[in-house]
């Protein structure tokens, strides 16, 4: 009886190591994909804003090959409240959201004839760029101001609202997309 015990110890022992490895490798692939609630801290956002995060909610999806994960942060002065999004391959096609910045951000004029395909890419058609953040910027003013960002084959969106001029915006999305690039897996 004794040896079935010491059998079934070490069995369980192996089956937790096993368990443990599956678990940490699930949490690898996580992370490589990418959580954009991760990329900003609640101190970086109060340095920005001068505000603290009330709420942090996060939503993903995935579509036409690419990820994108979105953390909408709360603020006590909703207006001023912040989105980040994290657009990432999905899958094995590792320049998949590389080609939706390229499609977004660097169609020659001619190319854009017709009626643009979604909300971003109608936006990007107002594109200014920004330099000396990440590879590649672009800054566009809406409603609300949006700073895109491309980190190698992925890339932010910050966007950020509230009552102050487009260059308040911009610079404090700068800040924010510099923290979130430390950050980003």
């Amino acid at each position: 009886m004794w040896w079935w015990e010491m059998h079934t110890a070490r069995v369980n022992k192996m089956s937790l190591r096993i368990v443990a490895g599956f678990a940490i490798a699930c949490a690898s692939m996580k992370g490589a994909q990418g959580d954009a609630c991760a990329l900003l801290t609640s101190q970086a956002i109060y340095r920005a804003t001068g505000e603290s995060v009330a709420n942090a909610k996060a939503t993903a999806q995935t579509a036409a090959k690419v990820r994108q994960s979105q953390c909408f942060y709360t603020l006590p002065t909703f207006t001023n409240s912040i989105s980040i999004t994290l657009t990432s391959p999905a899958g094995l096609r590792r320049d998949a959201a590389r080609e939706l910045w390229e499609r977004w951000f660097h169609r020659e004029e001619a190319d854009r004839g017709g009626k643009p395909e979604s909300e971003e890419e109608e936006a990007a058609a107002k594109a200014a760029p920004v330099t000396g953040v990440g590879d590649e910027a672009f800054w566009v003013h809406s409603f609300v101001g949006n700073l895109y960002v491309r980190k190698g084959d992925r890339f932010l969106r910050i966007s950020l609202g509230g009552k102050m001029t487009d260059d308040e915006r911009q610079s404090r999305a700068r800040a924010l997309a510099a923290e979130a690039l430390r950050r980003l897996p």
